[in-house]
């Protein structure tokens, strides 16, 4: 029987925002995980999210290309939350937008194919999920 998740990541870009609030809407309160959104200033949007789930804002800033900090995020939380010692890959549930970015589309393929049993989602154009 296949493990209901009970950890989130949702992680998209200004592009990604109708989708991702549409999401959030759908999750239960009891909802656990985070919400990473990397945008190319200072605004904050406001997505309601359930109690249990953070909001991080990271600005793309100078120097930097769209995707680098997104890239970033989910390697750290990759390495943080698919370690051993704590819940199984498929205990965990992966929304990933930047559909225009190649460099998001390759480290999604290599972490799919690094934990096979992760739900990890990606839009195939924006405003869908599969």
């Amino acid at each position: 029987m296949p493990m209901i998740p009970l950890r989130h990541l949702l992680i998209g870009d200004e592009h990604d925002l109708p989708l991702l609030s549409s999401l959030l809407r759908t999750l239960p309160p009891d909802t656990v995980g985070e919400l990473v959104l990397e945008l190319p200033d200072e605004r904050r949007p406001l997505l309601p999210t359930p109690p249990g789930v953070t909001t991080r804002h990271l600005v793309l800033g100078r120097g930097r290309r769209r995707g680098d900090r997104a890239c970033a995020a989910l390697e750290a939380w990759t390495e943080e939350w698919l370690l051993d010692e704590h819940l199984r890959a498929d205990a965990h549930a992966v929304f990933v937008g930047l559909t225009h970015n190649p460099k998001v589309a390759a480290l999604c393929d290599r972490l799919a194919a690094q934990h096979p049993t992760l739900h990890m989602h990606r839009p195939s154009r924006v405003g869908s999920v599969h």
